[in-house]
């Protein structure tokens, strides 16, 4: 299985292995647009099956930006290859009492997946109800659906992506909110660019500790990684958090500062 230790973000998701959970957090539309239709497009280029289930804004530009790299979007629609859902009205179908009901979602998302596996090799799902319910503040019920997507992946053969509007260089996300994202999914896709990511993280790190300290921990950051996979900088970014949250506050100021100048 390719990992995000070794592979950028478009390669893991052009080849994802039955079971994978990514997670994108993103702060930038065209960040999103590119990951989803990166990931959408290439099992519809390889005779897979597909399930978005979107804003109806980001189900537009995903095809739009499938369609323009010549992807047959529209034409995988009209076959039902690809199954295009509402985030708000797919959520309220399994969510009686504000809380994901495990037989209603597994009826519904997990009869669509099994209907569709009888005709195509593979199904990829996009969803981002999880994050409808994150910005509503119900973070519990979002917890829980990601629960329900990993039971199901137990049951059936599929892969899914995750999205949610989270910004990465934010020092309240550090606080819980990332962590807690990150549990139950096998992958973490924070960046567009991993190597510039990681280089800024180093730069950062010395820049607050001096080298010698700075790779001394991030060596042992290293050691102690996530069970997520994720790019090193994320990760050395997460244990000083948990180890170091003084010195984690000032690299991540660096952080930005360098990301966004």
């Amino acid at each position: 299985m390719i990992t995000n230790e070794d592979a950028t973000w478009p390669e893991l998701l052009r080849e994802p292995a039955a079971g994978d959970h990514f997670v994108q957090i993103w702060d930038d539309e065209a960040f999103l647009c590119e990951a989803a239709a990166e990931y959408i497009g290439t099992g519809l280029r390889r005779g897979e099956a597909a399930i978005v289930v979107a804003s109806p804004s980001h189900r537009a530009a995903f095809v739009t930006r499938m369609e323009a790299h010549g992807v047959a979007a529209r034409a995988a629609l009209r076959r039902g290859r690809l199954v295009l859902l509402d985030a708000e009205e797919t959520l309220a179908r399994f969510t009686p009492g504000g809380m994901p009901d495990w037989q209603a979602f597994h009826a519904l998302a997990g009869g669509l997946i099994a209907k569709l596996r009888l005709e195509y090799p593979a199904v990829r799902a996009f969803g981002e109800m999880v994050d409808v319910l994150w910005q509503r503040g119900e973070r519990a019920a979002a917890m829980r659906l990601e629960e329900f997507w990993t039971d199901l992946a137990r049951l059936q053969t599929f892969s899914l992506l995750c999205a949610y509007r989270m910004d990465n260089l934010d020092a309240a996300a550090y606080r819980g909110p990332l962590e807690c994202v990150c549990k139950g999914h096998t992958h973490l896709i924070p960046a567009r660019d991993y190597h510039r990511f990681n280089d800024v993280v180093m730069q950062a790190s010395e820049e607050v500790l001096d080298t010698p300290l700075a790779q001394m921990l991030l060596s042992l950051s290293e050691r102690h990684r996530p069970e997520t996979a994720m790019p090193r900088g994320q990760a050395t970014l997460i244990w000083l958090q948990h180890n170091m949250p003084r010195t984690a506050e000032k690299v991540l100021a660096q952080v930005r500062a360098r990301t966004t100048a």
